[in-house]
Parts: C-alpha cells; sequence; structure tokens
C-alpha cells in the first residue's frame, strides 16, 4: 500500500502540471477505493467512495486492466509515453525501458541492502522505523509515534516526480535517458538528515526527548500551539512570556537550555494555558516568534492563508459532487491549479490521441 500511494501521488503531481497521466488499476480495481477516510454517501444507493483515492488520483484518466495485462500493455506502449511510474516487480518497467521510455521504480528498500520490495514485507510504520522517524518525537517511556498521515509514501511520491521529470528534462538536452529508482527507505533517511548529521557529529543519534525537548506542543485554552523558536529568537520568547525567572543564566545558552528543558518548559506553559490560540498567535507574529496553533482539518477551511491563495478549492465530481480538493500549493504568476476529477475510460479510448 505505501507504494501505491507514493505512486499515486507523484502521478498526481504530473497531472496537476498539465501532463496526461493514465493510471492503470488492476482489473478488480485499485485497493486504494476502499482506504478510509471515507466519503459520507450523497444517496442510498451510492457506493462509497475514498476521500484518499479521490485526493490521489485528481486529474488522471483510469484505466482497468484486464486480468492478463501484457498484451493490453504492448498497446499502450506502441503509443506516445514519455514516462512511466512503477513500482517494483511490475513488468511494464522492463516493457518500457526496452523501448527508450523513462522509467521511474519506487520501491521498499534501496537496492545495496540487497532487499527486493516484494522480498520483506513492510508498511508506513516499518519504513518509518527503518530511519529512526520513530525515535524523533514523543515521550521516551513511552511506545514510539507513528506519525500522522502518510509522510513516508507522500515523500517518496515527491522525489518520484523529481527524479522522472529531470529524466524528462535531460531527454530534452539529448541526454541519455537511464532508468531511475526512489526507495521508501532511502526518503525517509534524507528526511530525517538530522538523525545522521547528529550521529555524525555527537557520535549518536538524537532521541526522544518528552518534556525535554526544546519545542513543544503546549495546550492553550481553546487547544494546542506549536511551540518553534531559533537560537536568535529566544530573547523575544522571554519578551514575549516576560517571566523573570527565564532571564536566569541556566536559560542564557541553547547548550544549558537543553539540559534544562524540562524546567524550561514548564515556566513557559502556564502563559500559553492561560490564553487562546488567535491571542497567542497575534502577539508572537508582533515579536517575531514562529510559533503556531494546532489547527485540525475542519479549521483549515477557514485559515486566512489557505484562503487568500485558494488551497482548497471546490472540485466538481460527476459522482460525488462538489469536492473540497487541496490543490498544488504553488502559482506560476497569478496562475494556479485547480484540481480537477479523474476520469474512467477503456483501452480503445486511450489509445486515440
Amino acid at each position: 500500500m505505501a507504494l501505491r500511494l507514493a505512486n499515486a501521488f507523484a502521478g498526481r503531481l504530473f497531472a496537476d502540471l498539465g501532463a496526461r497521466v493514465i493510471k492503470l488499476e488492476p482489473a478488480t480495481g485499485d485497493p486504494v477505493r476502499h482506504a478510509p477516510p471515507m466519503l459520507p454517501l450523497r444517496h442510498a444507493d451510492a457506493a462509497p467512495a475514498s476521500a484518499l483515492f479521490e485526493f490521489l488520483n485528481c486529474g488522471k484518466v483510469s484505466l482497468r486492466m484486464p486480468p492478463e495485462p501484457r498484451a493490453a500493455l504492448e498497446l499502450l506502449l506502441t503509443g506516445r509515453v514519455d514516462g512511466l511510474l512503477a513500482e517494483a516487480g511490475d513488468p511494464a518497467l522492463a516493457m518500457a525501458r526496452a523501448r527508450g521510455i523513462a522509467t521511474l521504480e519506487l520501491t521498499g528498500f534501496p537496492a545495496q541492502a540487497g532487499l527486493a520490495a516484494e522480498s520483506m514485507p513492510f508498511s508506513e510504520f516499518t519504513v518509518l522505523a527503518f530511519a529512526g522517524m520513530l525515535d524523533m518525537i514523543g515521550d521516551p517511556a513511552r511506545e514510539p509515534l507513528r506519525l500522522g498521515g502518510h509522510q513516508p509514501a507522500y515523500a517518496a511520491g515527491m522525489a518520484g516526480f523529481t527524479a522522472l521529470m529531470a529524466l524528462l528534462l535531460g531527454r530534452e538536452q539529448g541526454q541519455p535517458v537511464e532508468p531511475a529508482r526512489v526507495s521508501l527507505v532511502e526518503t525517509m533517511l534524507w528526511v530525517n538528515w538530522k538523525a545522521i548529521s547528529g550521529a555524525q557529529a555527537q557520535g549518536r543519534a538524537p532521541t526522544r526527548r518528552g518534556a525535554q525537548a526544546e519545542f513543544q506542543v503546549l495546550r492553550c485554552l481553546d487547544g494546542w500551539i506549536a511551540l518553534v523558536f531559533t537560537v536568535t529568537q529566544f530573547d523575544a520568547v522571554v519578551a514575549l512570556i516576560d517571566h523573570p525567572r527565564l532571564r536566569e543564566s541556566r536559560f542564557a545558552t541553547r547548550e544549558s537550555r537543553m539540559r534544562h528543558g524540562e524546567e524550561l518548559n514548564g515556566l513557559l506553559a502556564p502563559w500559553f494555558a492561560q490564553r487562546g490560540r488567535d491571542d497567542i498567535y497575534a502577539q508572537a507574529q508582533a515579536r517575531g516568534v514562529p510559533l503556531g496553533p494546532v489547527w485540525d482539518p475542519a479549521e483549515l477551511l477557514g485559515d486566512a492563508q489557505h484562503l487568500a491563495r485558494d488551497f482548497i478549492t471546490r472540485m466538481a465530481h460527476p459522482l460525488l459532487g462538489e469536492l473540497r480538493m487541496p490543490r498544488l500549493p504553488m502559482r506560476w504568476g497569478e496562475h494556479g491549479f485547480a484540481p480537477v476529477a479523474m476520469r474512467e475510460t477503456d483501452l480503445a479510448a486511450v489509445g486515440r490521441p
């Protein structure tokens, strides 16, 4: 499932930017169609629809493959195909490479590890463990915390998009087309680069510090606030909280603050507990402290920045009606990239330009 999500996310980036992306589904359909969370049913006889599936497949053309897909793949690859995104072990990879098509293979483990994706079971959770991400956040006395959402799959999807785009641009400049490969574990090692640099600098990787951690998520009157600041911004934090003990010598340097992290956070917490998120955010912005409120998805819909950028836009779906869908978080001048619903077709229709 992790590879399917990575593949789908990379394809969505291409589709949002205007590429014609054909999604090849097995004869029984993509299992992601049944992945939670499910959208509410619009009418009694409607089939359940996965919000995750709809998000990942905006702008694509879906094609159900026959149980024996080789002949259909041969037919598709005789037309114009600029690039292929596929999971490890997909027979389409070898077929596309033989035709000089740029290919991106998504797999679980690095090639150097000697582990084929299909030879060892893995999930996003175990990928996070391999990359040390489960030992980065939370209380060291408790069980590890899985990061929310599908961060390994989406990070690998972005890496896959970048790699395949580089191949396509290189081909335009006359460079040879070499097959590319992105693994989830390598991608998350890159995301968790601080663990590697910390191990090189200090002889050990950073680990969970719990209440001793430099940055905390603190409770306030109406929710939670994520407190983050750089070394040069600690004086602004002190001015914001205005507690005399924060000016003690044991908090004068980052090193000493790290040694007394639990005491420091104990002094900060009461100030936040007495105020609401909007008040805290406004005061912090005025002093240049980069903290931010923790919002749930419904609250994000009303965020002024998201509204100004039209990040969550309305998309018409032929079966599900109007959906709210995130768009690519970028603009080219004043032009944005609004998602459109996936459409389903057959092999004959895909073969036509």
